[in-house]
Protein backbone atom coordinates (compact mmCIF):
# COMPACT_ATOMS: atom_id res chain seq x y z
CA UNK A 1 0.00 0.00 0.00
CA UNK A 2 1.32 3.66 -1.02
CA UNK A 3 0.01 6.43 0.96
CA UNK A 4 1.18 10.11 1.17
CA UNK A 5 1.00 13.45 2.34
CA UNK A 6 -1.02 16.01 0.87
CA UNK A 7 -2.21 19.69 1.24
CA UNK A 8 -5.60 19.59 2.91
CA UNK A 9 -7.85 22.31 3.58
CA UNK A 10 -10.07 22.00 6.81
CA UNK A 11 -13.42 24.11 7.36
CA UNK A 12 -13.35 26.81 9.86
CA UNK A 13 -15.72 26.29 12.80
CA UNK A 14 -15.93 29.81 13.66
CA UNK A 15 -16.43 31.28 10.81
CA UNK A 16 -19.72 29.30 9.80
CA UNK A 17 -22.85 30.90 11.80
CA UNK A 18 -24.45 27.41 11.31
CA UNK A 19 -22.18 24.38 11.32
CA UNK A 20 -25.25 21.83 11.45
CA UNK A 21 -26.46 23.34 7.98
CA UNK A 22 -23.66 23.86 6.82
CA UNK A 23 -22.73 19.81 7.09
CA UNK A 24 -26.09 19.34 5.90
CA UNK A 25 -25.17 21.07 2.77
CA UNK A 26 -21.49 21.38 1.48
CA UNK A 27 -21.40 18.08 -0.63
CA UNK A 28 -23.80 20.85 -2.97
CA UNK A 29 -22.86 24.04 -2.07
CA UNK A 30 -19.15 23.29 -1.16
CA UNK A 31 -18.40 26.28 -3.92
CA UNK A 32 -20.21 28.88 -2.52
CA UNK A 33 -18.86 28.36 1.46
CA UNK A 34 -15.27 28.31 -0.03
CA UNK A 35 -16.21 31.79 -1.65
CA UNK A 36 -17.22 32.62 1.94
CA UNK A 37 -14.17 31.87 3.39
CA UNK A 38 -15.31 29.03 5.27
CA UNK A 39 -12.28 27.28 4.45
CA UNK A 40 -8.96 27.35 4.96
CA UNK A 41 -5.86 27.52 2.37
CA UNK A 42 -4.79 24.00 1.41
CA UNK A 43 -2.28 23.63 4.10
CA UNK A 44 1.52 22.22 3.21
CA UNK A 45 1.13 18.27 2.98
CA UNK A 46 0.85 16.30 5.38
CA UNK A 47 -0.69 12.96 7.10
CA UNK A 48 -3.29 13.17 9.72
CA UNK A 49 -4.16 12.03 13.02
CA UNK A 50 -8.03 11.91 12.88
CA UNK A 51 -9.94 11.13 16.35
CA UNK A 52 -13.83 10.61 16.59
CA UNK A 53 -15.47 10.54 19.60
CA UNK A 54 -19.29 9.44 19.77
CA UNK A 55 -21.32 6.89 22.25
CA UNK A 56 -18.83 7.14 24.93
CA UNK A 57 -15.72 5.97 22.42
CA UNK A 58 -12.58 7.18 20.63
CA UNK A 59 -12.33 5.90 18.03
CA UNK A 60 -8.47 6.65 16.10
CA UNK A 61 -7.19 6.67 12.44
CA UNK A 62 -5.12 8.26 9.90
CA UNK A 63 -6.07 10.69 6.85
CA UNK A 64 -3.73 10.69 3.78
CA UNK A 65 -3.69 10.05 0.65
CA UNK A 66 -3.90 6.73 -1.37
CA UNK A 67 -3.08 5.72 -4.62
CA UNK A 68 -5.71 4.66 -6.79
CA UNK A 69 -3.07 2.19 -8.84
CA UNK A 70 -3.94 0.42 -5.27
CA UNK A 71 -7.54 0.66 -6.05
CA UNK A 72 -6.82 -0.63 -9.38
CA UNK A 73 -4.70 -3.62 -8.44
CA UNK A 74 -7.21 -4.57 -5.68
CA UNK A 75 -5.31 -3.65 -2.99
CA UNK A 76 -8.05 -1.51 -1.50
CA UNK A 77 -10.31 -3.77 -1.95
CA UNK A 78 -14.26 -3.63 -2.59
CA UNK A 79 -17.20 -5.40 -0.41
CA UNK A 80 -19.76 -4.61 -3.00
CA UNK A 81 -20.71 -3.83 -6.54
CA UNK A 82 -21.29 -0.17 -8.03
CA UNK A 83 -23.45 1.05 -10.26
CA UNK A 84 -22.45 3.18 -13.15
CA UNK A 85 -25.06 5.85 -13.10
CA UNK A 86 -23.82 6.45 -9.58
CA UNK A 87 -20.24 6.56 -10.98
CA UNK A 88 -21.37 9.35 -13.40
CA UNK A 89 -22.82 11.56 -10.53
CA UNK A 90 -19.71 11.54 -8.52
CA UNK A 91 -17.72 12.33 -11.25
CA UNK A 92 -19.82 15.79 -12.12
CA UNK A 93 -20.00 16.50 -8.59
CA UNK A 94 -16.33 16.46 -8.26
CA UNK A 95 -16.00 18.50 -11.40
CA UNK A 96 -18.63 21.11 -10.03
CA UNK A 97 -16.75 21.26 -6.78
CA UNK A 98 -13.28 20.87 -7.99
CA UNK A 99 -12.61 19.14 -4.19
CA UNK A 100 -13.64 15.72 -2.76
CA UNK A 101 -15.19 16.65 0.51
CA UNK A 102 -15.26 13.83 2.45
CA UNK A 103 -12.52 11.23 2.60
CA UNK A 104 -13.50 7.54 1.44
CA UNK A 105 -13.56 5.12 4.91
CA UNK A 106 -10.63 2.09 4.62
CA UNK A 107 -10.69 -0.34 6.95
CA UNK A 108 -7.46 -2.36 8.00
CA UNK A 109 -6.16 -4.99 10.29
CA UNK A 110 -4.51 -3.94 13.50
CA UNK A 111 -1.10 -3.13 13.45
CA UNK A 112 0.44 -2.37 17.01
CA UNK A 113 3.33 -0.69 15.91
CA UNK A 114 1.01 1.84 13.47
CA UNK A 115 -1.18 2.38 16.45
CA UNK A 116 1.55 3.17 19.02
CA UNK A 117 3.14 5.94 16.67
CA UNK A 118 -0.68 7.67 15.76
CA UNK A 119 -0.89 7.36 19.99
CA UNK A 120 2.57 8.68 21.08
CA UNK A 121 1.79 11.63 18.57
CA UNK A 122 -1.21 12.38 19.89
CA UNK A 123 -0.09 12.31 23.59
CA UNK A 124 2.61 14.26 23.44
CA UNK A 125 0.79 17.16 20.58
CA UNK A 126 -2.18 19.00 21.12
CA UNK A 127 -4.90 18.59 18.05
CA UNK A 128 -4.68 21.94 15.85
CA UNK A 129 -8.56 21.91 15.47
CA UNK A 130 -11.44 20.14 17.40
CA UNK A 131 -14.87 20.50 16.69
CA UNK A 132 -17.96 19.64 18.43
CA UNK A 133 -21.21 18.33 16.95
CA UNK A 134 -24.49 18.76 18.59
CA UNK A 135 -26.86 16.21 16.82
CA UNK A 136 -25.46 13.66 16.98
CA UNK A 137 -22.99 14.28 19.52
CA UNK A 138 -19.59 13.70 18.48
CA UNK A 139 -16.20 15.05 18.86
CA UNK A 140 -13.73 15.29 16.05
CA UNK A 141 -9.66 16.09 16.74
CA UNK A 142 -6.99 16.58 13.99
CA UNK A 143 -3.94 16.33 14.43
CA UNK A 144 -1.21 17.29 11.76
CA UNK A 145 2.23 14.94 11.24
CA UNK A 146 4.84 16.63 9.47
CA UNK A 147 8.08 15.62 10.76
CA UNK A 148 9.75 13.53 7.76
CA UNK A 149 10.49 10.85 10.68
CA UNK A 150 7.00 9.88 11.33
CA UNK A 151 5.76 9.95 7.80
CA UNK A 152 8.26 7.65 6.57
CA UNK A 153 7.66 5.08 9.59
CA UNK A 154 4.20 5.07 8.36
CA UNK A 155 4.83 4.59 4.99
CA UNK A 156 6.96 1.77 5.60
CA UNK A 157 4.49 -0.24 8.11
CA UNK A 158 1.82 0.51 5.38
CA UNK A 159 4.49 -0.61 2.63
CA UNK A 160 5.84 -3.82 4.41
CA UNK A 161 2.53 -4.84 6.94
CA UNK A 162 -0.52 -3.64 5.56
CA UNK A 163 -0.99 -5.02 2.23
CA UNK A 164 -4.45 -4.70 1.92
CA UNK A 165 -7.10 -2.00 2.73
CA UNK A 166 -11.08 -2.07 2.32
CA UNK A 167 -13.01 -0.10 1.58
CA UNK A 168 -15.84 0.31 4.16
CA UNK A 169 -17.44 3.30 2.74
CA UNK A 170 -17.32 5.42 -0.44
CA UNK A 171 -17.23 2.88 -3.34
CA UNK A 172 -18.83 5.03 -5.85
CA UNK A 173 -16.31 7.79 -4.76
CA UNK A 174 -13.41 5.92 -5.06
CA UNK A 175 -15.06 4.27 -8.37
CA UNK A 176 -15.24 7.60 -10.34
CA UNK A 177 -11.83 8.66 -9.03
CA UNK A 178 -10.08 5.58 -10.27
CA UNK A 179 -12.19 6.28 -13.91
CA UNK A 180 -11.15 9.85 -13.89
CA UNK A 181 -7.53 8.94 -13.26
CA UNK A 182 -7.49 6.66 -16.47
CA UNK A 183 -9.54 8.93 -18.68
CA UNK A 184 -6.39 11.20 -18.07
CA UNK A 185 -3.73 8.56 -18.59
CA UNK A 186 -5.20 7.10 -21.40
CA UNK A 187 -5.40 10.79 -22.92
CA UNK A 188 -1.72 11.98 -22.04
CA UNK A 189 -3.46 14.84 -20.11
CA UNK A 190 -2.13 16.55 -16.65
CA UNK A 191 -3.13 13.96 -14.00
CA UNK A 192 -4.51 15.29 -10.52
CA UNK A 193 -6.48 12.12 -9.62
CA UNK A 194 -3.70 10.27 -8.58
CA UNK A 195 -4.32 10.04 -4.98
CA UNK A 196 -7.42 9.97 -2.89
CA UNK A 197 -8.01 11.55 0.31
CA UNK A 198 -9.17 8.46 2.52
CA UNK A 199 -9.45 7.66 6.61
CA UNK A 200 -7.55 4.45 7.25
CA UNK A 201 -9.04 2.99 10.78
CA UNK A 202 -8.23 -0.18 12.27
CA UNK A 203 -10.96 -2.84 12.16
CA UNK A 204 -10.32 -2.66 16.15
CA UNK A 205 -11.75 0.96 16.00
CA UNK A 206 -14.57 0.67 13.47
CA UNK A 207 -17.73 -1.35 14.21
CA UNK A 208 -20.09 -3.35 11.88
CA UNK A 209 -23.64 -2.64 12.57
CA UNK A 210 -26.46 -4.94 11.01
CA UNK A 211 -28.02 -2.83 8.16
CA UNK A 212 -31.67 -4.29 8.55
CA UNK A 213 -34.64 -4.54 5.85
CA UNK A 214 -38.57 -3.40 5.99
CA UNK A 215 -40.51 -4.92 2.60
CA UNK A 216 -43.98 -4.03 1.58
CA UNK A 217 -46.12 -6.66 1.13
CA UNK A 218 -47.84 -5.91 -2.52
CA UNK A 219 -48.84 -9.50 -3.12
CA UNK A 220 -52.80 -9.23 -2.20
CA UNK A 221 -52.94 -13.16 -2.82
CA UNK A 222 -50.52 -13.49 -0.42
CA UNK A 223 -52.14 -13.56 3.16
CA UNK A 224 -50.24 -13.12 6.79
CA UNK A 225 -50.66 -17.07 7.23
CA UNK A 226 -49.52 -18.05 4.08
CA UNK A 227 -46.45 -15.81 4.13
CA UNK A 228 -45.48 -17.48 7.65
CA UNK A 229 -46.36 -21.12 6.46
CA UNK A 230 -43.66 -19.95 3.02
CA UNK A 231 -40.87 -18.67 5.33
CA UNK A 232 -41.61 -21.99 7.64
CA UNK A 233 -40.02 -23.95 4.35
CA UNK A 234 -36.70 -22.00 5.20
CA UNK A 235 -36.27 -21.29 8.35
CA UNK A 236 -37.31 -22.22 12.22
CA UNK A 237 -40.20 -20.20 12.97
CA UNK A 238 -40.44 -19.09 16.78
CA UNK A 239 -42.91 -16.47 19.28
CA UNK A 240 -41.03 -13.95 20.71
CA UNK A 241 -42.65 -12.85 23.75
CA UNK A 242 -40.64 -9.14 23.51
CA UNK A 243 -38.86 -7.49 20.70
CA UNK A 244 -35.09 -8.46 20.54
CA UNK A 245 -32.11 -8.48 18.12
CA UNK A 246 -30.59 -11.80 17.29
CA UNK A 247 -27.67 -13.08 19.34
CA UNK A 248 -25.86 -14.80 16.57
CA UNK A 249 -25.12 -15.74 13.27
CA UNK A 250 -27.88 -17.59 11.47
CA UNK A 251 -30.56 -16.32 13.70
CA UNK A 252 -32.61 -13.25 12.62
CA UNK A 253 -35.64 -11.54 14.14
CA UNK A 254 -38.73 -10.36 12.24
CA UNK A 255 -41.81 -8.09 12.89
CA UNK A 256 -45.21 -9.06 11.39
CA UNK A 257 -48.90 -8.30 12.13
CA UNK A 258 -47.28 -6.38 15.60
CA UNK A 259 -45.94 -9.50 16.49
CA UNK A 260 -41.77 -10.49 17.06
CA UNK A 261 -40.73 -14.06 15.95
CA UNK A 262 -37.10 -15.77 16.30
CA UNK A 263 -36.07 -17.23 13.13
CA UNK A 264 -33.25 -20.08 12.74
CA UNK A 265 -32.16 -21.44 9.34
CA UNK A 266 -33.39 -25.06 8.93
CA UNK A 267 -29.80 -27.21 8.78
CA UNK A 268 -31.02 -28.33 5.49
CA UNK A 269 -31.36 -25.01 3.71
CA UNK A 270 -27.72 -24.44 5.47
CA UNK A 271 -26.81 -28.04 3.80
CA UNK A 272 -27.97 -26.74 0.88
CA UNK A 273 -25.88 -23.95 0.39
CA UNK A 274 -23.28 -25.56 1.56
CA UNK A 275 -23.07 -28.68 -0.82
CA UNK A 276 -23.53 -25.99 -3.64
CA UNK A 277 -20.73 -23.77 -2.89
CA UNK A 278 -22.78 -21.26 -1.73
CA UNK A 279 -22.59 -18.28 0.90
CA UNK A 280 -24.23 -18.75 4.53
CA UNK A 281 -24.03 -15.35 4.86
CA UNK A 282 -27.50 -14.70 6.89
CA UNK A 283 -28.08 -11.20 4.72
CA UNK A 284 -27.11 -13.61 1.95
CA UNK A 285 -29.78 -16.31 2.38
CA UNK A 286 -31.93 -13.48 3.87
CA UNK A 287 -32.39 -12.06 -0.15
CA UNK A 288 -32.36 -15.69 -1.75
CA UNK A 289 -34.97 -17.34 0.39
CA UNK A 290 -37.12 -15.01 2.01
CA UNK A 291 -37.26 -11.72 -0.54
CA UNK A 292 -36.68 -13.54 -3.51
CA UNK A 293 -38.43 -16.66 -3.02
CA UNK A 294 -41.18 -15.99 -0.99
CA UNK A 295 -41.67 -12.01 -1.51
CA UNK A 296 -41.30 -12.35 -4.87
CA UNK A 297 -38.61 -9.79 -5.33
CA UNK A 298 -36.11 -10.47 -8.01
CA UNK A 299 -34.42 -7.09 -8.38
CA UNK A 300 -33.15 -6.83 -4.67
CA UNK A 301 -31.14 -3.43 -5.41
CA UNK A 302 -33.47 -1.42 -7.09
CA UNK A 303 -36.92 -2.51 -5.78
CA UNK A 304 -38.52 -0.06 -4.46
CA UNK A 305 -40.60 -2.17 -1.46
CA UNK A 306 -37.29 -2.60 0.45
CA UNK A 307 -36.48 0.22 2.63
CA UNK A 308 -32.85 -0.16 4.26
CA UNK A 309 -32.99 0.77 7.99
CA UNK A 310 -29.25 1.26 9.70
CA UNK A 311 -28.96 -0.75 12.98
CA UNK A 312 -27.78 2.20 15.39
CA UNK A 313 -31.23 3.32 14.64
CA UNK A 314 -33.07 0.09 16.45
CA UNK A 315 -35.64 -1.97 16.56
CA UNK A 316 -38.39 1.11 17.24
CA UNK A 317 -37.53 2.19 13.51
CA UNK A 318 -38.37 -0.70 11.98
CA UNK A 319 -41.82 -0.99 14.10
CA UNK A 320 -42.39 2.49 12.54
CA UNK A 321 -41.59 1.78 9.68
CA UNK A 322 -44.32 -0.86 9.48
CA UNK A 323 -46.81 1.48 10.40
CA UNK A 324 -49.65 1.89 8.28
CA UNK A 325 -48.49 -0.39 5.54
CA UNK A 326 -48.46 -3.75 5.06
CA UNK A 327 -44.67 -4.77 5.77
CA UNK A 328 -42.64 -7.23 7.33
CA UNK A 329 -38.95 -6.36 8.63
CA UNK A 330 -36.24 -8.48 9.31
CA UNK A 331 -33.59 -7.71 12.00
CA UNK A 332 -30.16 -9.26 11.32
CA UNK A 333 -27.15 -10.02 13.19
CA UNK A 334 -24.10 -8.05 12.27
CA UNK A 335 -20.99 -9.17 10.17
CA UNK A 336 -18.12 -10.46 11.70
CA UNK A 337 -14.64 -8.29 10.84
CA UNK A 338 -13.31 -12.24 10.10
CA UNK A 339 -16.29 -12.57 7.91
CA UNK A 340 -16.27 -9.71 6.11
CA UNK A 341 -12.55 -10.05 5.34
CA UNK A 342 -12.61 -13.47 4.42
CA UNK A 343 -15.39 -12.76 1.81
CA UNK A 344 -13.46 -10.25 -0.22
CA UNK A 345 -10.30 -11.82 0.30
CA UNK A 346 -11.54 -14.59 -1.56
CA UNK A 347 -12.58 -11.89 -4.19
CA UNK A 348 -16.33 -12.25 -3.77
CA UNK A 349 -18.56 -9.56 -3.09
CA UNK A 350 -21.24 -8.63 -0.24
CA UNK A 351 -25.06 -8.15 -1.00
CA UNK A 352 -26.46 -4.42 -0.97
CA UNK A 353 -26.57 -3.07 2.25
CA UNK A 354 -24.62 -5.84 4.05
CA UNK A 355 -23.33 -3.39 6.92
CA UNK A 356 -23.35 0.44 8.34
CA UNK A 357 -19.92 1.45 9.74
CA UNK A 358 -18.91 3.47 12.66
CA UNK A 359 -18.16 6.13 12.94
CA UNK A 360 -19.81 7.94 9.99
CA UNK A 361 -17.33 10.37 7.74
CA UNK A 362 -18.61 13.75 7.79
CA UNK A 363 -18.72 16.12 4.60
CA UNK A 364 -16.72 19.23 4.54
CA UNK A 365 -14.52 18.70 7.99
CA UNK A 366 -11.55 17.82 5.63
CA UNK A 367 -11.61 18.49 2.03
CA UNK A 368 -8.77 17.78 -0.87
CA UNK A 369 -8.63 20.01 -3.56
CA UNK A 370 -8.13 18.47 -6.98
Amino acid sequence: MVVRPFAATFSRPEQIPDLAAFLASVKEDFKVFYEKEYFSAPQSPAMYIYQVKSNGQERTGLIAAVSIQDYLEERVRRHEHTLVAKEVRQAELLHQRGAVVKPVLLAHRHHQALADLLAAHAQIHAPFQELHLADPEETHRFWAITEPQEIEQIQYYFGRYILNTYIADGHHRFSAIARLYQQREEHHEPNPFGYLMCALFPSTALQIHNFNRVVKNTNPDLSWLALMARISQFADVEPLPTARQPKGQHELTMFIQEEWFLLRWRSETLKKNIDAGLPTLDVSMLNYYLLQKVLGLEDIRNDKRIKYVEGPAGLTALVEACENRPAVAFCLHPLSWEAFFRVIDHGLVLPPKSTWFEPRMRNGLVVQMV
